[in-house]
């Protein structure tokens, strides 16, 4: 087989493109879920976090000192911080989370952070935020450049790159700008 020949080339293309993607196959799901997950955001929340929100009615006209023991001896599974009283309420700050409390109408109210620890693990790998990840990353971006160009260059003929394989390459060029635009 010639070294200048489609066949050879071709050969060549199809062996690169098959085992990158064996070998990329997990990045690659992790990538696609992390990306689903962060299109689908609610209300600009992390999707990496649950946020659980309680509301409860105490009894009105409590003291900071008298919410704290009462939140001690009551809500066992939210660590309070502290309690920092306002003209109007107190702010309560919890590990993970923060409330208020109405003295007025013994309304209680305070939401906390979950952090889902798969989702929170593929969207560090996705942003790229976790620490020595930068160079898998960039290896992975030159496989997806491989996986592309070498998939342009594999099938012959009408099928192809020469037949409806350009013009399915410029409606994928063209959509993104459109969409911009």
């Amino acid at each position: 087989m010639k070294l200048w020949s489609k066949k050879f080339w071709r050969k060549w293309l199809r062996l690169i493109h098959r085992d990158l993607g064996y070998f990329f196959v997990g990045i690659t799901i992790i990538y696609a879920v992390s990306g689903i997950i962060l299109n689908h955001k609610k209300n600009g929340e992390d999707p990496a976090y649950r946020t659980i929100k309680q509301n409860y009615k105490l009894e009105a006209n409590l003291s900071p000192d008298q919410l704290k023991s009462y939140w001690g001896n009551n809500f066992l599974d939210y660590q309070l911080n502290r309690i920092i009283p306002n003209s109007e309420n107190y702010d309560v700050y919890l590990k993970g989370g923060l409330g208020k409390y109405d003295p007025m109408s013994g309304e209680l109210e305070f939401e906390v952070y979950e952090k889902k620890q798969w989702v929170y693990f593929m969207n560090k790998l996705h942003y790229n935020s976790k620490k020595g990840w930068t160079l898998m990353a960039d290896v992975f971006a030159v496989a997806m450049l491989l996986f592309a160009l070498s998939g342009i260059f594999m099938v012959p003929g009408k099928k192809g790159i020469t037949g409806r394989g350009k013009w399915l390459i410029a409606i994928g060029i063209v959509l993104p700008f459109l969409f911009f635009l």
